[in-house]
């Protein structure tokens, strides 16, 4: 069974009252237990639960460090192409809109990987927009095998494929895969993705489970905060990383929580997304998913990134371009406009000030095992 199959399962009005709870004790009392179920994490989301948000991110940090020690792993983006045949009303790739479109040669490619290999990377995450005619899989393929003479780690953020798409890249030496759902809201998704392949909501919904059996090690999911309400997103963000990890439990789920940054396309947030509320959506995930990885990507700004280092973030972002040739050359469109422009280097005494370990290497294949 696919996670589309399970998702049709889900009644949501069986979820509203435990999401709709004032009641801080019953948080208390979940907050009290050795393991959480599915249900006490939507107490953790409640309005109950902003009463008493000071324990509930106490806990978080304790499960944090407890799992993952004192430690914040670095990774970069390398944009390789903005082209894209989507019409999504929030991108600033929106295939309808007259952008400078460009999709990076191999020379620039190379050129782009040195430039982040010298500065001290040793995790890169390679980006496209959805156009399969322009950056398919061959392109994409040879895009991973240059990056493996560079890094170690080997992520993939790119358009859904199929599994055996999929398998010839992990053959290529990608190692992880980034997709998200941008919206769990049916309704909402079919409205701000007007036209392009991105328009399927049950092809994009079950890319993870392809991802997972074409190889992949490590497959990161998560939505576009503020498409849609944040209690329900954060309840199918819960319930698609459990199902994942039960059923994929060799390989490993991350999580990242992008909120929409309007700048470029002025697009109108349909729901607001306050800090607050995204600590708490982050605090009830790691309450109920302690093995999880979190990742924070430049979207948010400095000042609210350094505090959530000692929260319950282990990876983050650093210098970060999200246009292609972002790092050799700055002259096509981003993607959307980053915040935090802090370089890898200012970053890593940020996380040492704090009492922090930087990591700029976690991953070694010969470690792996035989599957």
């Amino acid at each position: 069974m696919s996670f589309y199959e399970k998702f049709g399962e889900y009644d949501y009005s069986n979820f509203k009252k435990y999401l709709d709870n004032e009641d801080k004790d019953l948080v208390l009392n979940v907050l009290k237990k050795e393991k959480i179920n599915f249900f006490d994490y939507l107490y953790l989301l409640s309005n109950g639960a902003k009463k008493v948000l000071p324990q509930i991110a106490s806990l978080a940090r304790e499960l944090t460090i407890k799992r993952f020690g004192k430690v914040i792993n670095f990774y970069a983006p390398i944009y390789l192409s903005n082209e894209c045949s989507n019409s999504c009303i929030y991108c600033g790739f929106n295939h309808s809109k007259e952008i400078k479109r460009t999709t990076l040669t191999k020379d620039e490619i190379e050129k782009e990987l040195i430039a982040l290999k010298e500065v001290g990377f040793d995790s890169v995450l390679l980006l496209t927009g959805e156009s399969p005619k322009i950056a398919g899989l061959d392109y994409i393929k040879e895009a991973v095998i240059m990056a493996k003479k560079y890094f170690t780690y080997i992520g993939l953020e790119i358009y859904p494929m199929s599994e055996e798409e999929y398998r010839e890249l992990v053959k290529a030496g990608a190692n992880g895969l980034t997709i998200y759902q941008e919206t769990y809201h049916k309704e909402t998704y079919d409205k701000v993705h007007l036209k392009g392949r991105k328009k399927n909501f049950e092809w994009r919904l079950d890319t993870p489970d392809r991802a997972f059996l074409a190889g992949f090690r490590k497959v990161g999911i998560g939505a576009l905060l503020g498409l849609y309400d944040l209690k329900y997103e954060a309840s199918i963000i819960g319930l698609h990383a459990e199902y994942l990890q039960k059923k994929y439990w060799r390989g490993e789920v991350t999580l990242s929580f992008p909120r929409i940054n309007p700048k470029e396309t002025g697009f109108d947030i349909p729901y607001s997304v306050t800090d607050k509320d995204l600590v708490q959506m982050l605090c009830a995930l790691r309450i109920f998913l302690p093995d999880t990885p979190f990742l924070l990507s430049t979207r948010e700004k400095p000042e609210f990134r350094d505090k959530l280092i000692e929260l319950c973030i282990t990876q983050m972002s650093a210098g970060s371009k999200t246009n292609p040739g972002g790092y050799t050359k700055d002259d096509a469109k981003e993607q959307f406009e980053v915040s935090d422009k802090r370089s890898l280097s200012e970053m890593l005494e940020v996380v040492k000030n704090k009492g922090y370990d930087p990591v700029l290497k976690d991953w070694e294949e010969n470690f792996l095992g035989i599957i």
